[in-house]
């Protein structure tokens, strides 16, 4: 549902706003993390485009690559001197995703009414997340929108290259386990029982090898409906499960800790979180507001609970890389370069370069990981073969054996 709110923060200065929540009850709970004091809430009905992408069954939001794309055309239009309205009516006539140019246009019409770009934004949460409104509505406060949406467009394009890059990854080693998973179902459910019908005929007594897979594939086959309605039970109670925070909490938290598999999760995070920081910090938005916003564009709640600590603890007066210092999810690199950028007073740029830092880091444990899984599938692949061959070839030498 999406809310307009007037709120007042610590200063005094009221804050009007359009976003979305689950409830009023959830958006007084938001406002009150973010030390706003909530004075009015009022719902308001979904415009027509974000009914029409809600509505349609066959329709797709926006992916990452059209947003960045997106993005980069505003930026660059913008700063031809081009304005925003003109802007936005072009690109969204241009647009093959029908869907996201209707959203466009509704931008475009607020806009035309009034309202500010980023509030027109934050309509749509759905598309345009928090951090990126959040950016948006620091460069319009800042007069240079156009400079920050470039600054947005090369972060969204690096996370849509670092997407791409892990994707890359693993598609060789996910295309070897369902090659084995498909070995696997052939040899249980249509190889194993032909050669049982061979075996009973012979009446010889089978080696324990052979009386074992064989009982696997005769269990399999008997049992196939109960293990189908065992992984559906088991794939629904997983994802009620994980609807719960306190569990999501805990398996994000457990994810970091996964030996090898961890230092993929933790860099990856790493990146996500000081890219959109340096971001935010360099569009204007100020530390505390930064914090969690980059926190949220890493999708961890375990790393989201840490950065609410750490956000408590600056407005403490406790310096940041101190505050980082306290929680060992950090790297001593990454405390370090963020203790020189508050000497110097580069913090945003500190922040850029502990992401590229990482971003490489991550690049070299995602292709270490890949190079550690596919000789370890080849060789469980090669293994089963070799069971499922001594097990159906003993008998048939013991068979020769008896015949002559």
């Amino acid at each position: 549902m999406n809310f307009k709110y007037t709120a007042q923060d610590g200063s005094g200065q009221r804050v009007i706003e359009t976003v979305r929540a689950e409830s009023a009850s959830d958006l007084v709970g938001q406002l009150k993390k973010r030390g706003l004091l909530p004075l009015r809430i009022e719902q308001i009905k979904d415009s027509s485009a974000e009914a029409a992408m809600s509505g349609s069954f066959f329709s797709r939001e926006a992916t990452l690559r059209e947003i960045a794309v997106f993005t980069r055309q505003l930026s660059s239009t913008i700063a031809a001197g081009i304005t925003i309205v003109e802007a936005l009516d072009m690109l969204a006539k241009d647009m093959d995703n029908r869907i996201l140019a209707k959203i466009i246009l509704d931008v475009k019409g607020q806009v035309e009414g009034g309202s500010f770009f980023s509030m027109a934004l934050a309509k749509y949460p759905k598309v345009f997340s928090v951090s990126y409104v959040a950016m948006v509505k620091a460069g319009e406060k800042s007069g240079t929108l156009g400079r920050t949406l470039g600054h947005l467009a090369k972060y969204l394009e690096g996370t849509e290259r670092l997407a791409q890059k892990i994707k890359q990854s693993i598609r060789y080693p996910a295309f070897i386990f369902s090659f084995m998973l498909f070995v696997l179902s052939v040899i249980v459910f249509f190889i194993i029982p032909k050669f049982k019908v061979i075996f009973s005929q012979a009446k010889v007594q089978l080696p324990l090898l052979t009386r074992i897979v064989v009982g696997i594939s005769e269990a399999s086959l008997k049992n196939l409906p109960w293990f189908i309605l065992f992984g559906v039970v088991v794939f629904f109670s997983v994802v009620f499960i994980f609807r719960r925070p306190q569990a999501k909490y805990a398996f994000d938290q457990y994810k970091i800790r996964i030996p090898v598999v961890g230092k993929v999760v933790k860099k990856a995070l790493l990146v996500h979180f000081s890219r959109s920081l340096s971001i935010l910090l360099s569009s204007g938005v100020p530390l505390p507001a930064s914090l969690p916003i980059s926190a949220d564009v890493a999708s961890n709640l375990y790393l989201r609970g840490i950065v609410e600590k750490i956000t408590k603890s600056v407005l403490s007066g406790a310096t940041l890389s101190n505050a980082f210092k306290n929680h060992e999810i950090f790297p001593f690199m990454f405390v370090k370069m963020v203790q020189v950028g508050e000497r110097t007073g580069k913090l945003s740029e500190m922040f850029g370069y502990n992401a590229d830092y990482y971003d490489e880091e991550l690049e070299i444990a995602v292709n270490a990981l890949t190079d550690l899984i596919e000789p370890v599938l080849i060789v469980v692949i090669g293994a089963v073969v070799l069971v499922v061959v001594l097990a159906l070839y003993l008998p048939i030498f013991k068979i020769a054996s008896a015949v002559r």
